[in-house]
């Protein structure tokens, strides 16, 4: 299975791939650029993380954490549970379930960590709310636009921003799988007619690439046994 990954992943990642025989290329689809945050904003009721490209800006200022912290994906939460075990981690699917959650909590002050590109999904979702959000720009995204000229059985896909940046020179086959890391993904590409998409159960990397793995290995079983019924064996 020859496959495009649009960002350089963990070496524990890598091997995994390795092992199942794969043959891919990395093609990064986006330059990220991390800032020097110099403050945050205080008081706060709650904190929004939703890319690990913030977790620097949130490890140099973890003393100033309220006593809540919303972010999206599980290795994210791992990571505050390391800085700050006693602050409550909840961690969420997406941008969506994580606004409507917030927006029920009705927060009075929140501080988002994000990037200079971020959706306007949660400020759209809580803007009826009393919840006054406060963003602190970590890191800036500038997409690449890679050029490739090889077709690919399957291409993981990792943030909208990714999905634009490699749809912008180059015609993809209807035939090849967009693996997506969370809904948002998927929707943005089926939005642009891109329908043969798959998502992660949960937006973690490594549940991903996991996921996907099991799902390809079944899909080879099945169209192997198709072969054999249909040559009466």
């Amino acid at each position: 299975m020859n496959v495009l990954l649009t960002k350089k992943l963990s070496q524990d990642h890598m091997d995994l791939i390795k092992s199942w025989g794969w043959n891919f290329e990395v093609t990064e689809a986006l330059k990220i650029t991390l800032l020097n945050v110099a403050s945050v904003p205080v008081p706060s009721d709650v904190w929004i993380i939703s890319s690990r490209n913030s977790m620097e800006a949130v490890k140099k200022f973890i003393t100033a954490a309220p006593k809540q912290i919303y972010c999206i994906g599980s290795w994210v939460k791992k990571e505050l549970e390391k800085l700050d075990p006693e602050i409550t981690t909840r961690s969420f699917e997406s941008m969506k379930s994580l606004a409507s959650d917030l927006a029920r909590q009705n927060f009075e002050r929140a501080v988002y960590f994000c990037g200079g590109e971020h959706r306007a999904e949660l400020g759209e979702i809580v803007k009826e709310t009393r919840t006054k959000i406060s963003k602190v720009i970590t890191h800036q995204s500038e997409m690449m636009f890679p050029e490739f000229n090889k077709r690919f059985d399957a291409i993981f896909v990792f943030s909208p921003r990714s999905a634009e940046s490699i749809l912008k020179h180059n015609s993809l086959s209807p035939h090849t799988i967009f693996a997506c890391i969370g809904s948002t993904t998927a929707d943005y590409l089926r939005d642009r007619g891109f329908t043969n998409t798959w998502v992660a159960s949960y937006p973690d990397t490594g549940v991903l690439l996991v996921e996907f793995n099991k799902v390809m290995k079944s899909s080879q079983v099945i169209k192997a046994l198709e072969r054999l019924n249909q040559s009466g064996l």
